[in-house]
């Protein structure tokens, strides 16, 4: 208990209480939270009065307080008890929830762990080791402890006070990443630290951990899992151990296997391994065996559906012996609620894609093969040849892409810009038509060209204008989006250009095609990109920057034309900047919240704004 004093100054007239005592005694209580907390104690008073918070200060008032630590720690660290598994003098196994740092579990084990009648209770200055716990306490009100992704077992032990240079009893063994839920070995002795530290670094305890991993796992024949060399380069540096790294992963069971729209299976594994191997060791080894753990951490890999929800890796079963009595303890927990949260959630969004392939099947007159599997089989689209966009149906090949929902957006932020008034539109990279054919059927005055590469492309294309009934009002030739300043025929002043060009990066294409169900039987030239996928963007806007400087007449684009581009995620500021000749003037989402589409506007040579497209 600290006990400190103060006597109000003329200055303090009138100030009220709280805040005097925190201009005066900063370096206890250091938040309104930690000050509001004493007065709820009842530790502050003035003139030997225990006082409010808002009391009104007079000079030569004598402030008191009685600052008590450890109410002050058990309020923050031990008004959540942590799940005990198992306790005896020595020890106790408990549980660590996702999202708790092993910092803040340090302190949280004196409130939900009963003291040991073996450990002799020190105490130096009475109050020095508590000292430095509410350091960490007003750090960590100020801004959370931050610790690596990286960062899961650790080999010295962290909760050692630097005041009492002494190992601070109980005391974690082993830790656990942030994001991660699981059991956690505690000693309650400084003995059985000692002999709990040992056991853990030569490989005498046995856990077993539970993750959710991409892919469908096979199991080895030995159902022993040899580590590979790549899982060698990646391994962090461990304690000397008298167990061979190849034998720290036991085994790995395959529990049950789940469906899934973005990685085609899902495979739940209970991988059993000999401490001191690391939970980011088994991370970095199912990485390398291309079945990387759902999660956001690094040597994960994520899932739409389940970004934000943490790590789907927890460790549920611990076995070793006793170090006192011999005995063999045995835990184990349940998994979390979560794991089969994802399951079911990817397993009913797996379903419902299925079921709608199959009507698509059968809207196009085809029986679904009895062993119909969308990772599989080629996209539905292409089975049928057809694909439903923005309400309209057009034909597909692999020659074109397949109509996405997010392109939509292209559309409905072209309608808002045309206010309904006849436009002539150039569609860049038309592929299927599909992009200027809906905008067509909605501005009923108003005419298209459109462009492309791909004479396999340009067929399907023109199918779609007859389906659709728009051979007078639109047009496709063979073009470059590179060359449209000299392509013969364009120079129309178009008041919109619309284009959907490629921009995944050609690096990663073979990447994408594995994660992606479905992309490796589209057109790689309509998806993949150079220069990180901004190549197709950088032709584009070197050919619109020529025909804009060029002396002839008319020109591609009409003075106060606008430009849609489509992007992806995260490509937005730098589009901007390649076409930063024009003016940038909004963006928009998409269904799912992503910014989807830039609108830029020729600049007009007679005024300084370009109006509203109004044709």
């Amino acid at each position: 208990m600290k006990e400190l004093q103060a006597i109000a100054s003329e200055e303090d007239k009138g100030a009220r209480l709280w805040r005097f005592v925190m201009q005066h005694w900063k370096a206890i209580v250091q938040s309104r939270e930690q000050t509001r907390k004493c007065f709820k104690r009842g530790e502050i008073s003035v003139n030997g009065t225990v006082a409010e918070a808002t009391k009104i200060l007079e000079p030569n008032d004598v402030v008191r307080i009685k600052f008590d630590k450890r109410a002050a720690h058990e309020s923050i660290y031990g008004k959540e008890k942590l799940e005990v598994r198992y306790e005896d003098e020595h020890l106790a196994v408990v549980v660590k929830p996702s999202g708790k740092n092993m910092v803040t579990l340090g302190y949280m084990l004196q409130f939900s762990l009963k003291p040991s009648s073996l450990e002799k209770i020190v105490v130096q200055d009475g109050e020095a080791e508590l000292d430095v716990a509410m350091d960490h306490v007003d750090s960590e009100e100020r801004s959370e402890v931050e610790e690596s992704e990286d960062e899961g077992d650790f080999q010295t032990p962290f909760n050692v006070s630097a005041a009492v240079g002494q190992q601070k009893i109980p005391c974690a063994v082993h830790g656990l990443e942030r994001a991660a839920t699981g059991l956690v070995f505690v000693a309650k002795t400084k003995e059985t630290h000692q002999s709990l530290l040992e056991m853990y670094k030569t490989g005498k305890i046995t856990r077993t951990y539970r993750a959710i991993c991409h892919g469908s796992w096979v199991s080895p024949k030995d159902s022993a899992v040899k580590e590979t060399d790549s899982d060698k380069d990646n391994r962090s540096a461990l304690p000397e151990k008298s167990t061979s790294e190849a034998d720290s992963i036991r085994s790995i069971r395959l529990l049950q296997e789940t469906n899934s729209n973005e990685a085609g299976r899902l495979s739940t594994l209970d991988i059993e391994v000999l401490s001191p191997y690391q939970g980011v060791n088994i991370r970095r080894h199912m990485l390398a065996l291309q079945h990387p753990v759902v999660g956001d951490s690094n040597h994960t890999k994520p899932l739409k559906s389940n970004r934000s929800k943490g790590l789907m890796s927890a460790l549920l079963s611990v076995q070793f012996v006793h170090p006192s009595t011999g005995q063999l303890i045995c835990v184990e927990i349940e998994e979390p609620t979560k794991f089969e949260q994802l399951r079911q959630r990817e397993e009913k969004a797996y379903s419902r894609r299925l079921n709608n392939d199959l009507e698509e099947l059968r809207k196009g007159g085809l029986e679904a093969p009895e062993d119909y599997d969308r990772k599989s089989n080629k996209p539905i689209a292409y089975m049928v040849g057809e694909k439903d966009f923005f309400g309209l149906r057009f034909k597909v090949s692999p020659a074109t892409l397949i109509p996405r929902l997010s392109t939509e957006t292209l559309v409905r932020t072209a309608l808002t810009l045309t206010h309904d008034h006849p436009v002539k539109i150039l569609d860049v990279g038309t592929g299927s038509g599909c992009l200027l054919l809906a905008l067509l059927k909605e501005l009923s005055s108003s005419t298209g060209v459109g462009v492309d590469i791909s004479q396999d492309a340009l067929e399907v294309a023109h199918a779609n204008k007859v389906l659709h009934s728009m051979e007078d009002r639109v047009s496709f030739q063979m073009g470059d989006m590179s060359l449209l300043h000299d392509t013969p025929g364009l120079r129309q002043s178009f008041d919109l250009l619309v284009c959907n060009p490629p921009y995944l990066n050609a690096d990663s294409s073979s990447k994408v095609m594995t994660q992606f169900v479905g992309t490796e039987y589209e057109p790689p030239v309509a998806l993949f990109a150079e220069n990180r996928g901004y190549g197709a963007y950088e032709m584009l806007a070197k050919s619109i920057q020529k025909d804009l400087e060029s002396t002839q007449t008319p020109h591609v684009l009409a003075p106060d034309a606008r430009v849609l581009l489509e992007i992806g995620s995260g490509m937005g500021e730098h589009v901007k900047e390649i076409f930063s000749f024009l003016r940038y003037e909004s963006s928009a989402l998409d269904t799912h919240g992503f910014e989807r589409c830039l609108v830029f506007a020729v600049p007009n040579q007679t005024t300084d704004t370009a109006p509203q497209v109004s044709m």
